[in-house]
C-alpha cells in the first residue's frame, strides 16, 4: 500500500511557508510579532499576495495591508540573497499600482495617501547568519546620493539559535521546528523523503503545526520534497553559474540553463533574477514561462 509521501509530486508548486501564512490569523499573528503591536480583528487584515502570471512574473510569499495603516511585505528564504531589496521594490510597485487601481483614486485630483511599507525576510539557510539584520537597496546603487532607499529586516528564524521572535509567535516557530527537524534527520543520514515523514510525524505528536499537518499532510510532505529539491538544484546551478558568468554558457549548457529556469519560474522568481543566473535571453525565459 503506499503511503502518503508517494502522494507528492509535481502539481506542488509552493513551500510551506507560502501556504501556511497566506491564512489570516496566522498572518496576523506574525505581524504583531514583526511589529509589536496586538491587532486583534482578523477582519482588519487583507491579504493581497501577488500570486504572479506570465506577463509580470511577479509573485511574492505573503504580503497583507493591516487596517489601511501598514503594508507588510514578507518573503521566505533558505539561500542569503542581498538582492532581496529590489526584489521587494518590484513588489511594492505592483502592490501600490493594484491598491491605486482597486480604489480608483488614480484618477483624481488628490494626494494619494498609501499604508506604511515594511519588508521582511525569514531566513532559515544553513549559514551562520546573524539573529537579525538589515539588507538596503542603497547597497545595490552604485552612486552615493542615495535619494531611493529601501530597507529590509532579515530574522534567521532556524530552530535553537535563541531567536526572540519565534517566542512571539507560536506559528513561526511551529514553522521553524518543522523545518528544523527536517535538517535533523538529514544530519543523521535519513533520506530527504525519511527526512520530511518523519519531520511531519513528529510535529503532529507534539503539537506543532498539529491542525494544519493533520488537514494537510500529504500536501505539506509534497511542498516540502519539492522545496528541498529545488534547493538544491538551485545551489548546484548557481555554484556552476558563478564559474562560467565570465566566459558565458557554451551551447552544451543551454539546455540545462533552460531546465533550471524552468524550475526557478515554477519556484516563483523574479525573470531579472533567472537571467542573472542563467545568462537566459529575456525573450526565451518569457517563452519558458508561459509553457509552464
Amino acid at each position: 500500500m503506499p503511503t502518503f509521501y508517494d502522494k507528492a509530486n509535481a502539481q506542488y508548486r509552493d513551500t510551506v511557508f507560502r501556504d501556511y501564512f497566506n491564512n489570516e490569523h496566522r498572518l496576523l499573528s506574525l505581524c504583531n510579532a514583526v511589529l509589536e503591536t496586538n491587532y486583534k480583528d482578523e477582519s482588519k487584515i487583507e491579504i493581497n499576495t501577488l500570486e504572479g502570471n506570465f506577463f509580470s512574473g511577479q509573485k511574492n510569499d505573503v504580503s497583507c495591508a493591516i487596517q489601511d495603516r501598514f503594508l507588510v511585505m514578507v518573503e521566505h528564504q533558505s539561500t542569503v540573497n542581498p538582492n532581496m531589496p529590489f526584489r521587494f521594490l518590484s513588489y511594492v510597485s505592483q502592490l501600490f499600482n493594484n491598491l491605486v487601481k482597486a480604489r480608483e483614486k488614480i484618477y483624481r485630483n488628490e494626494k494619494i495617501k498609501f499604508p506604511d511599507p515594511l519588508f521582511y525576510v525569514f531566513y532559515d539557510g544553513d549559514n551562520n547568519e546573524p539573529l537579525e539584520q538589515e539588507l538596503r537597496l542603497s547597497d545595490l546603487l552604485k552612486g552615493t546620493s542615495h535619494r531611493l532607499e529601501l530597507i529590509v529586516k532579515m530574522y534567521n528564524i532556524n530552530d535553537g539559535i535563541g531567536q526572540p521572535l519565534l517566542q512571539k509567535c507560536d506559528y513561526l516557530r511551529d514553522y521553524s521546528k518543522l523545518v528544523g527537524k527536517v535538517k535533523k534527520g538529514l544530519s543523521e543520514g535519513l533520506t530527504r523523503r525519511q527526512a520530511i515523514t518523519s519531520a511531519i510525524n513528529w510535529c503532529i505528536e507534539n503539537g506543532f503545526m498539529q491542525n494544519y499537518l493533520l488537514q494537510k499532510k500529504d500536501e505539506v510532505f509534497g511542498m516540502l520534497d519539492w522545496q528541498w529539491n529545488m534547493d538544491e538544484a538551485q545551489v548546484a546551478w548557481e555554484n556552476k553559474a558563478r564559474e562560467e558568468h565570465e566566459k558565458g554558457i557554451s551551447i552544451g549548457e543551454v539546455k540545462k540553463a533552460e531546465i533550471i529556469a524552468a524550475k526557478m519560474l515554477r519556484k516563483g522568481k523574479d525573470f531579472s533574477e533567472i537571467q542573472e543566473w542563467t545568462d537566459l535571453p529575456m525573450q526565451r525565459i518569457e517563452e519558458l514561462a508561459k509553457s509552464n
